[in-house]
């Protein structure tokens, strides 16, 4: 079998379930999108699902330049996920009246990340409360380029350098909540967390030895539960 058809309640979800079923890596996968359920996109609230076919990849793609730069008034062609991506997102600022400064760039040993990092005047609309503007623009995008290049890319938007200054934060509300817990020995939850802010949890307390976390939830956004290390699904 060279190709499935699957449904998840995200686009990472249902890539996941394809490089399962096909047993290949999500970068050698080629992806069509087939139907979003758009409901709840907008500030990622709500409900949501995404049916892709996935195929095997004949060849590898050729690996482009790792940095490109533009600004909103010089928007160019699209002939690359990187130059595409570029173009949406100049599209957007342009809906919105905004001037986009943006730099692109490959990240990860597989070279299967795209980062955007955007610079802007009145970058709090695009973020919105809590990043949920951000986490909604970041999804969009990554559907766009997924659905014209049939590819499994991971995508990564920031603006303003928001992502690192809420890097910040969830890391020292983690530790405090991981203090509490030592003390207590009584497990912590946080309140709902997009996939990104999440990683940031898990990654803190990897190779501790005295804290284990666990996402709880269903959807894009979930708690994440810190409990003592031994305590079986973190239950006390």
């Amino acid at each position: 079998m060279d190709s499935i058809e699957v449904e998840g309640k995200t686009y990472e979800e249902a890539i996941r379930k394809a490089s399962q079923g096909l047993n290949v890596e999500e970068k050698d996968l080629d992806i069509d999108v087939k139907e979003v359920d758009t409901k709840g996109i907008l500030g990622l609230l709500g409900s949501k699902k995404i049916r892709i076919t996935a195929r095997i990849r004949e060849r590898a793609l050729p690996v482009s330049e790792p940095v490109i730069e533009t600004k909103s008034d010089t928007p160019g062609t699209a002939d690359t996920p990187e130059e595409y991506g570029m173009k949406f997102l100049l599209e957007v600022a342009d809906l919105v009246g905004l001037s986009f400064n943006i730099k692109v760039s490959k990240v990860s040993e597989k070279l299967d990340r795209l980062v955007f990092m955007v610079q802007c005047d009145n970058g709090d609309i695009l973020i919105g409360k809590d990043g949920e503007t951000l986490e909604a623009l970041q999804y969009l995008l990554r559907l766009a380029i997924a659905k014209r290049y049939k590819q499994g890319l991971k995508i990564l938007v920031d603006i303003n350098g928001y992502r690192e200054k809420r890097k910040k934060t969830i890391t020292i509300m983690a530790k405090r909540m991981a203090d509490k817990v030592r003390r207590t020995g009584r497990r912590q939850k946080t309140d709902p967390l997009n996939p990104y802010e999440r990683r940031i949890i898990h990654t803190l307390f990897k190779h501790n030895r005295n804290i284990t976390t666990k996402s709880e939830g269903e959807g894009h956004v979930k708690k994440v539960i810190i409990f003592p290390a031994g305590h079986r699904n973190g239950n006390r």
